[in-house]
């Protein structure tokens, strides 16, 4: 009250000391008009000096509009350029269903009723067939969609205002079906004619109507996958077209496949709504994403997923992976883990986890081979080194049994490969010693990453050599205590045979524009040398004779060599605290054709539902190997290795057998079991 009774004194003493006028009236007249002058003048100068830049913001927010206007992705291509995946055109139509006061009528018009076209027809002189199929577009349109949509009848927005606070609107829009594959020029003449119907029909003012439009449609892109093949590879987008899983996702992250946006303005009405003018969309071009060419052969995978599905069905395993790969690029041909999403059937759902990139497993004695591999690189032994391998070996406590049923037997190097001796390939990996072995397990990939162009790849598990003990040591030798993925294999077993180089495995080959030209190229990345070349053609000839006459001998051809490795390991239970004989993982990883290797391929099953006596990967794996390798030869048409073929004087194809030298003959044992 102080404060109040100052101010009012310190006025009228103020009033009193200026008096320019005779008149009170005019004094008390005056000096308010001076009052408030100098509070409007501080007004102004504040609105156009202090806050002029918020007060801009804000007119041009109420009379000015952006429209952002998002291009289409870019294809992703396989390498032969069949296109994988691709943005297609479409077509999504809503109502307004607050605003259509005759609904049976609408609903009539929508589902094309002949006797509500006939009543049209007959005002305007049209013949009912030409309305049906001008009203074509609408034939996807259920009488449930439309039911739906009535009972929506609005959807809810949130709006977010200029004070930051985020207040709901009920909005008269409904979408009545979204993401059709039909014309636009067909779909705007569908709305069109069936507006003109519903307004002619029911007497209503269009006009007079807040929202004329009752009937619309919007464009916008949807991917597609023409050729179906590749799920766990390619992936998925969401319903936004924002990639979820695979290459979609990491190409959309990358910005390979995003095109530019182009943010145009324009001028907004009473109601919101942005106007751009007649000349406003002239220069305005959207920069479309690029194409994406893969490393992928669409036949391949097709050949691939299609082999996999038929021992999945068969065998019901938890998973089936295979990688089909090329050892001198590290370009992978194909991969796909089987039970995987089919983009042919979306409805049913199913996996789109690239388990070969991202489950890594103990893969048994398809390591085996690593462990021969270091060791001739090192000159510890060659090729031709005999080992005693006893029937019983012990180590740590742990008694080991090697491969010939309680006889001892001597082995060369080579034929503790063919045979898989456990016992034998301990006693290789006792003369590395566990840091050389730690060493070359990290040189071919195993406990790292690959770097594959694919989410949430795993690195496996590989402990340092500093924890092993002697009997994690032995076991090492064969692939247990180790987890790696299919994906590994076959990069490692790609370095093993192409001539001793680590290559990075990629599915990317090249950028690429609508009309062809390369943009962008990945040339394959040799990242280290392993072992020597020399070793390397050893290895493919051990590798050869797992086939000829060892594990594997169900992938032997007639016409070529192969060569690879068997792995058989048992499964890990929680239940039991230990491994269950009932549950294996099976492993074959091998090459072809063996004397120039084109081809690397792994195919892991993990926990096939099939009799004890079948629980073998020379019985689940070689099966599944042995079919995509036949039809991988056939597609690629590659020459024979191990026969010449040509035609006789007589006017008969005949053959001759080359690279015999190729295989080992000077073997100690042969096997009986």
């Amino acid at each position: 009250m102080r404060g109040v009774f100052w101010i009012r004194n310190f006025f009228f003493r103020v009033y009193r000391f200026i008096k320019p006028f005779k008149d009170e009236r005019l004094n008390f007249f005056f000096l308010m008009s001076v009052f408030l002058v100098l509070i409007y003048s501080w007004r102004i100068f504040d609105l156009s000096y202090f806050k002029k830049d918020y007060w801009i913001k804000q007119v041009r927010n109420q009379f000015a509009g952006k429209i952002k206007l998002a291009p289409p992705k870019g294809a992703i291509l396989d390498r032969n350029g069949t296109v994988l995946a691709a943005s297609e055109k479409v077509v999504s139509f809503y109502v307004r269903p607050s605003e259509i006061k005759d609904w049976k009528l609408f609903e009539s018009i929508i589902l094309r009723n002949k006797k509500v076209l006939q009543e049209y027809s007959s005002l305007k002189k049209i013949p009912v067939d030409k309305l049906e199929n001008l009203l074509l577009p609408f034939s996807w349109i259920t009488k449930k969609d439309l039911e739906k949509a009535y009972k929506k009848k609005y959807t809810v927005v949130v709006i977010k205002k200029s004070n930051g606070k985020k207040v709901e609107r009920k909005v008269p829009f409904v979408w009545l079906k979204k993401r059709l594959s039909v014309g636009v020029e067909e779909s705007a003449r569908a709305v069109r004619v069936a507006l003109r119907i519903y307004y002619a029909l029911s007497g209503e003012n269009r006009f007079k109507k807040r929202y004329p439009d009752i009937l619309g449609y919007s464009t916008e892109y949807k991917r597609v996958y023409p050729y179906a093949v590749g799920s766990t590879v390619v992936g998925i987008t969401s319903p936004f077209g924002e990639g979820l899983t695979g290459l979609e996702r990491y190409l959309e992250r990358k910005k390979l496949i995003v095109g530019k946006s182009v943010v145009i303005t324009g001028r907004k009405d009473a109601r919101g709504r942005v106007y751009l003018g007649t000349n406003a969309t002239l220069f305005v071009t959207k920069e479309k994403g690029k194409n994406v060419e893969l490393t992928i052969d669409g036949n391949l995978q097709y050949i691939v997923e299609k082999v996999i599905s038929k021992y999945g069905k068969k065998w019901h395993p938890r998973f089936i992976n295979a990688v089909l790969m090329d050892p001198n690029t590290g370009e992978i041909l194909a991969a796909a883990s089987w039970p995987f999403f089919n983009y042919e059937e979306p409805e049913k759902g199913g996996p789109l986890t690239p388990r070969y990139a991202v489950a890594p497993y103990e893969p048994g004695s398809a390591m085996k081979p690593f462990v021969l591999a270091a060791a001739l690189n090192e000159g510890l032994i060659t090729p031709n080194t005999v080992f005693f391998c006893p029937a019983h070996y012990e180590v740590g406590k742990k008694v080991f049994h090697n491969e010939f049923h309680g006889r001892d037997v001597k082995l060369r190097a080579w034929e503790i490969i063919q045979y898989s001796d456990n016992v034998g390939i301990i006693k290789v990996a006792q003369l590395l010693g566990k840091k050389r072995l730690y060493r070359y397990y990290k040189a071919f990939g195993f406990g790292e990453k690959t770097g594959i162009e694919l989410p949430g790849e795993s690195p496996g598990i590989l402990r340092n050599w500093k924890k092993w003990r002697d009997v994690d040591f032995a076991t090492l030798a064969f692939g247990h205590n180790i987890s790696v993925t299919t994906l590994q294999l076959a990069a490692a077993y790609s370095a093993m045979v192409n001539g001793g180089i680590y290559y990075k495995p990629t599915f990317l080959k090249a950028v690429i524009d609508d009309k062809g030209r390369v943009l962008k190229e990945f040339k394959p990345e040799p990242e280290r040398r392993v072992i020597s070349e020399r070793v390397s053609k050893e290895m493919r000839r051990i590798l050869t004779m797992v086939v000829e006459g060892g594990t594997g001998t169900a992938t032997r051809f007639e016409n070529f060599y192969i060569g690879g490795k068997t792995g058989t390991a048992l499964r890990y239970n929680p239940k039991i605290h230990g491994y269950d004989k009932s549950k294996i993982n099976a492993t074959f990883a091998g090459a072809f054709p063996m004397t120039n290797p084109r081809y690397v391929l792994v195919v892991s099953v993990v926990e096939p539902k099939v009799p004890r006596n079948m629980l073998w990967a020379s019985k689940i794996a070689v099966p599944i190997f042995r079919e995509i390798a036949e039809r991988v030869l056939l597609y690629e048409r590659v020459a024979p290795d191990r026969k010449k073929y040509f035609i006789a004087g007589n006017g008969c194809v005949e053959s001759v057998d080359i690279n015999q030298d190729f295989t080992f003959k000077n073997g100690l044992q042969q096997k009986k079991k």
